[in-house]
C-alpha cells in the first residue's frame, strides 16, 4: 500500500508552541499597557475612546494568550 504525503505544514512541537504563546503574550501585554497609558493621558474625546477600545481588545487578547500559555505549560508537565 502506498502512503500519501500529507499536504500542509507539520505541527509545531510543544516547545515551539510554548515559545510562540509566550512571545505573543508579551507583545500584546506591551501593546495593552501602551494603549491604556495613552487612554489615561489623552484629553481629546475621540482619542480617549479609540485608546479605550484598543485597551479592551488588547486586554482580551493578552488574557487569551495567557490562558493558552498556561494550558501549554500544563501539557508539558503532564507529558514528562
Amino acid at each position: 500500500m502506498v502512503r500519501k504525503k500529507r499536504a500542509g505544514k507539520k505541527s509545531a512541537s510543544l516547545k515551539n508552541r510554548i515559545h510562540l504563546a509566550w512571545r505573543n503574550l508579551l507583545l500584546f501585554l506591551i501593546i495593552f499597557i501602551c494603549s491604556f497609558i495613552l487612554y489615561s493621558f489623552s484629553t481629546n474625546d475621540l482619542l480617549k475612546n479609540l485608546f479605550g477600545i484598543l485597551a479592551v481588545i488588547f486586554g482580551f487578547l493578552t488574557f487569551a494568550f495567557l490562558l493558552a500559555f498556561i494550558v501549554l505549560l500544563i501539557l508539558r508537565t503532564g507529558k514528562k
